[in-house]
């Protein structure tokens, strides 16, 4: 070997190698690989420059100059030749395995070969005496061991945590108390950057002792486990159906594998419940959490679901009357404003108002879906909603005093709009037996309702079709009555 580098044969082939390692690594596309020949590419840049400078050198230079020119350009070139031929095995290695190579193992790998590689060449161009130094670094070896133990140990679990891998970088992991996700995996530690943006370094001898969770393994969708205790009264099929309903609305939980929800424990004040949904990413884990627990409160509370809470009060309640949370004046001036109750007596107004239940909606709550059946009809006390057709395009939006669900619950036909909450809203809510006993106090007054929303029907058809005329309504309120006779079964003269 030593011949060879002496000779101007290597200075042709380490040029020829410069430009086959340049010309691999133009070509791949293998970040790795054009890492490893990045390396060995500057070795033998190195070399070349340095065999050039010795031999460019003149003749009366110094001797121990020569000698390290020619320590350094000889050093470089098989340092070269190494790390090329460490990255080529690599890359083969790769081609038949899908599992990355871990870098701590690249660099052991090199380490030794230049060891042994550099090893013979100082020997030779510096008269070193191995012997000697291997009888010196046997002693230096247990005191340098017994310094180094610590540090040892973290580079042999490191090593292990390579070639186990357990995780990788990018990984959202759990070692002991932290979780986070991994940033970067050293020969003595592993860093990961916690929710809180905290940059924690974790020993690799602490990390190999403990157990590690780790959320994003193969990639595949982590669930999500967590309890409620709910009320003993409430049905658990209803609870259950009203969680499954909720997670439907929640984007970032994954439809497949399908959400659960089970009864879990029976405790001395409440059902537990066992909530189980997946996620893509484990980022997503606590902002889907809050969500969930936000939107539960809203439907539960619609639902007359109670969370139950440790204490000795009895509540008395009376959950279908508005006034339970607003003044009878608040509810008769809504009404008064409603044009569909203008030709409803005071007295009929007040009992209409006793039959309204309050219901509150969080934001970004669906309160009624396009296509669905319709048996409800609100009027907004608070907040903003928004009214979208099934494409998810605005047509309008609603505040207080507006209402909306009317149509489909007097004619029975599927709900025109999906409507929205865009903030925390609170809505009566007037059901279609109410309706029903209005027209039985009210004769006639279905005809005219059926009049009233046939021309506000015909009304925004013909905005919409921007004819610029008026469109007769008869035929259309002659068609209302008759799903309102249907549904309420109404005689004839109502």
């Amino acid at each position: 070997m030593l011949p060879f580098l002496l000779s101007n044969v290597s200075l042709v082939v380490g040029a020829v190698l410069v430009i086959v390692l340049f010309g691999f690594r133009s070509a791949s596309g293998d970040k790795e690989f054009r890492r490893d020949l990045r390396g060995a590419f500057r070795f033998l840049i190195a070399f070349l420059i340095l065999r050039v400078a010795a031999w460019a050198m003149p003749e009366d230079a110094a001797g121990s100059v020569k000698k390290a020119m020619s320590v350094g350009w000889m050093l470089t070139f098989t340092f070269g030749v190494i790390r090329a031929c460490v990255a080529l095995g690599l890359k083969v290695v790769r081609l038949r395995s899908e599992v990355p190579t871990p870098k701590i193992l690249r660099d052991v790998i090199g380490f030794i070969l230049y060891g042994l590689a550099a090893l013979p060449i100082l020997q030779a161009e510096l008269d070193l005496d191995l012997r000697g130094l291997l009888a010196t670094s046997a002693v230096l070896s247990v005191v340098i061991g017994l310094a180094l133990q610590e540090t040892l140990g973290n580079l042999f679990a490191g090593l292990s945590l390579q070639l186990e891998r357990p995780y990788q970088v990018g990984d959202f992991i759990r070692i002991g108390e932290y979780t986070g996700r991994v940033v970067q995996i050293g020969w003595r530690a592993t860093r990961i950057l916690t929710f809180r943006r905290e940059s924690i370094t974790l020993p690799n001898s602490k990390v190999a002792k403990e157990i590690v969770k780790n959320f994003s393994y193969g990639y595949e969708p982590i669930g999500i486990d967590i309890t409620i205790g709910l009320s003993l009264e409430a049905p658990p099929n209803q609870v259950k159906a009203a969680v499954l309903d909720v997670m439907k609305e929640i984007s970032t939980i994954l439809p497949e594998p399908a959400a659960q929800c089970r009864t879990w424990a029976y405790e001395d004040s409440a059902i537990k419940y066992q909530i189980r949904y997946w996620v893509a990413d484990f980022s997503q884990a606590d902002s889907t959490m809050e969500e969930l627990y936000t939107r539960l409160w809203y439907r539960l509370k619609r639902e007359n679901i109670e969370v139950p809470l440790p204490q000795r009060v009895v509540h008395l309640r009376n959950q279908t009357v508005a006034q339970s949370e607003f003044s009878s004046e608040t509810v008769m001036e809504l009404l008064r404003a409603v044009d569909l109750f203008t030709l409803l007596l005071p007295d009929e107004l007040d009992r209409l108002r006793r039959d309204l239940v309050v219901r509150r909606f969080g934001k970004n709550e669906r309160i009624i879906e396009e296509g669905e059946e319709g048996h409800t009809f609100y009027l907004v006390v608070s907040g903003e909603v928004s009214v979208r057709t099934g494409k998810g395009q605005e047509v309008t939006r609603l505040k207080r005093g507006s209402y909306f669900g009317e149509m489909s619950l007097l004619t029975g036909e599927p709900r025109a709009a999906t409507v929205v909450a865009l903030q925390d809203a609170v809505l009566l809510e007037l059901d279609r037996p109410a309706f029903g006993r209005m027209f039985v106090t009210h004769p006639g007054l279905a005809r005219q309702l059926s009049a009233l929303l046939a021309q506000r029907r015909t009304q925004l058809r013909a905005v919409a079709e921007a004819s610029g005329g008026t469109v007769d309504a008869a035929p259309e309120a002659n068609r209302i009555l008759g799903r309102l006779r249907q549904i309420f079964s109404l005689g004839a003269h109502d």
